[in-house]
């Protein structure tokens, strides 16, 4: 869905939601001010010449004029983005596909396994069930895939994470969920959190024992120690002399929360690591870690990030990204002589604003991704204060393209029923990657871009993406 610029009629329940404060330009354009000006004072005055108020609407028109190509043409560049991000980029289908001619041919996959893939869907309701704050349901729900509740904390303290811990004694299998916070604002304030060293006892790495020092989310790393102390004692008494096998899972913070834990845990207990007896599956990790460490966490930490969901890419280092962005853009509004700083000019620039997104674009698509592929190279993978999702990424999108296109057709047709559209799928794609990735570097600003976020969408596009493969 292409950004309405006012024509787009919204549900009233829609207002209890998170959601609804990122609906429309207006609250978008406020939004992202509001995080972008938190940022500004972190960098010492270097973007203090960006006009937010100015070159933020300035954006938001030139993604809506983006999205606003005919289907026919050129593939967009967003689509071109997505594609060659990573290792493997198929639709739904044809990525399950390859996985199996890859294994069928002994062809070693460094980035994610079929196994990892089809009990996904399993997983994200494991990393759902932790918000439920009852144990009596929780049980219930455990019991119905064959697993006891073995413990759970449902903690509402600063600088914890509750958790729960549930076994199948069978097949020696333990699964640890680790609850999110179910506030939006909270994580986007969380975004700009001081990032921080931390010395491991040992190394976490199975590839790389010198992996001993790394930098953290501050924030993160405080809730994960606390859980990983909790855990200590089902891990050394428990599971590691019965040899269970662990995965920890979980959503949003949650998620960053159950990554940075087991990184703690395969330090603390080195036997974990030699048994390789502990992963994570982790939904919509916030970044938490620097790229040195995030890379090290390939062998044993999955990450799903849906589209264009915000939270994976609140970071730092992708504000500076966006900060550089818009810089870019004002010289643009400079150059055409629309900067308002007077009243010509800054009528100029209000009449340009009302073109909306049938108006003449400021730069074309070509020289935006330009700009941003600049601002992206321009700001340092290395940095220390710099933080990715860790470990391996299936990143599952879906392309501009496909959505512009079920667009005209609905408008072809004339159809004017919400559910009528609903029916059509837009196809999935997927792209194996890591958190280094392009389109992991830059917060993109979409309509979708917190729907993306909730945890029902991730569970939708990953029921959906085992369905297309088994068909």
């Amino acid at each position: 869905m292409a950004w309405g610029w006012g024509k787009k009629e919204e549900d009233p329940d829609e207002a209890l939601r998170d959601t609804q404060s990122l609906s429309d330009m207006a609250n978008v354009s406020l939004k992202i001010q509001s995080m972008l000006g938190r940022a500004k004072e972190k960098f010492g005055g270097q973007y203090d010449d960006v006009k937010l108020s100015v070159a933020v609407p300035a954006l938001l028109q030139l993604i809506a004029q983006a999205q606003g190509q005919k289907s026919g043409e050129d593939v967009f560049q967003r689509d071109l983005m997505y594609r060659d991000a990573g290792d493997e980029p198929a639709t739904a289908g044809q990525f399950l596909v390859s996985m199996l001619l890859r294994l069928a041919a002994s062809a070693v996959i460094n980035l994610f396994s079929c196994i990892d893939l089809e009990g996904m869907d399993k997983m994200v309701d494991f990393a759902d069930w932790a918000y439920i704050s009852s144990t009596k349901d929780l049980k219930e729900k455990l019991a119905g895939c064959g697993y006891s509740l073995l413990n759970h904390d449902s903690v509402l303290e600063a600088g914890c994470v509750g958790y729960y811990i549930a076994i199948d004694a069978t097949t020696k299998t333990a699964v640890i969920g680790v609850k999110g916070t179910s506030s939006m604002t909270d994580m986007l304030t969380n975004c700009c959190a001081a990032t921080i060293p931390h010395e491991l006892e040992n190394s976490f790495s199975a590839d790389d024992p010198e992996v001993k020092e790394i930098r953290c989310h501050e924030g993160i790393l405080i809730s994960s120690k606390r859980l990983a102390r909790d855990l200590e004692p089902f891990i050394r008494d428990l599971f590691i002399p019965l040899e269970y096998n662990i995965t920890m899972c979980g959503h949003s913070l949650g998620a960053g929360a159950a990554g940075m834990t087991a990184i703690l845990l395969r330090s603390t207990y080195p036997d974990l690591i030699k048994r390789d007896a502990i992963h994570v599956k982790a939904f919509a990790s916030p970044p938490i870690v620097d790229h040195k460490t995030a890379l090290a966490c390939l062998s044993f930490s999955t990450t799903i990030v849906n589209n264009s969901d915000v939270i994976t890419r609140a970071s730092l280092a992708n504000v500076e990204v966006l900060l550089k962005l818009l810089s870019g853009i004002q010289g643009k509004l400079v150059e055409s002589g629309i900067d308002p700083v007077d009243y010509k000019s800054t009528a100029a620039f209000l009449s340009k604003l009302r073109e909306g997104a049938g108006g003449d674009m400021l730069m074309t698509t070509e020289e935006g991704f330009e700009t941003l592929n600049k601002a992206q190279a321009d700001v340092a993978v290395d940095d220390p204060d710099h933080l990715y999702v860790p470990g391996r990424v299936l990143l599952i999108y879906g392309k501009w393209q496909d959505r512009v296109k079920l667009e005209e057709e609905v408008e072809k047709e004339k159809a004017t029923e919400i559910e009528e559209a609903a029916k059509r799928d837009i196809p999935t794609y997927c792209v194996l990657s890591n958190g280094i990735t392009a389109p992991l570097r830059v917060i993109e600003i979409d309509d979708d871009m917190v729907q993306d976020h909730l945890i029902a969408s991730y569970k939708n596009r990953i029921n959906g993406i085992l369905k297309s493969g088994s068909s």
